[in-house]
């Protein structure tokens, strides 16, 4: 019976050193931060906006950039590299929250970019092996711009989500929020009716949509006024919904 319990005190023993050792934890995640150590949708914390600063470059006069946190956790980053004959580049994906680390998911040759969530709404870039950037004292981070709020009535920009269309009823509902909106009268409507008429499997289902809109209304009230349909499929799967290869 003795050699028993001691047994069992050991394999307990090996199982909780196994398990604290398996468990991985994303950089500036741990006791000290109150964030939750496992990953998290994008519309669970208030990130969403638009991020931009000029940082460092090893060969050209800085890098212009600019990084739009979409409510739907779709991110959209411009560079522009000062100096050079083509200097622009853009990525596009989805975004996601672990602790304090935003992962925007690679982009064609691009590799995995992270940055860490700083105080006075700005996010610093991560290098390689998750630890911030440093060289030489220079700032890598990017700082919330004043017009970072995507959620407010007359902003135009791109809304990814599921539409259904009924008679005299058509409602979107936004990717990563949850969020509900009706359609406002605008060109594009008939146009939706009609693709979605040819494109879903069966009356009354929804279907997946990228637009081009302008939200209306005030709280509770909203409405999107779609200018362009910029997409549509049959499944109803949002991007950031599909299982991912994320580099860990």
């Amino acid at each position: 019976m003795t050699f028993f319990r001691s047994f069992l005190c050991a394999a307990s023993g090996l199982y909780l050193l196994t398990a604290c050792q398996g468990r991985e934890q994303a950089y500036g995640t741990g006791p000290e931060n109150p964030a939750a150590d496992k990953d998290a949708g994008a519309a669970t914390l208030p990130l969403a906006g638009v991020y931009a600063d000029t940082v460092p470059c090893n060969d050209c006069q800085g890098i212009a950039t600019r990084l739009t946190l979409k409510p739907d956790s779709l991110y959209e980053l411009q560079e522009t590299y000062l100096g050079r004959p083509s200097p622009t580049n853009y990525r596009r994906g989805p975004w996601r929250v672990r602790g304090q680390v935003v992962t925007l998911e690679p982009s064609g040759n691009d590799p995995v970019r992270r940055y860490r969530v700083e105080a006075g709404q700005a996010l610093l870039l991560l290098d390689a092996t998750g630890k911030p950037m440093q060289d030489d004292g220079q700032d890598y981070t990017l700082n919330r711009t004043s017009d970072g709020n995507l959620s407010e009535a007359g902003v135009r920009r791109e809304f990814t989500g599921k539409y259904i269309f009924q008679p005299n009823a058509a409602t979107f509902v936004e990717c990563g929020t949850d969020k509900r909106y009706q359609l406002a009268a605008s060109g594009a409507n008939t146009e939706l009716e009609r693709r979605y008429a040819t494109t879903r499997k069966d009356a009354g289902q929804p279907v997946f949509v990228r637009v081009q809109a302008t939200l209306q209304g005030g709280s509770g009230a909203e409405a999107l006024a779609v200018e362009k349909i910029l997409e549509m499929k049959p499944d109803a799967i949002c991007p950031q919904a599909q299982k991912q290869a994320f580099q860990q």
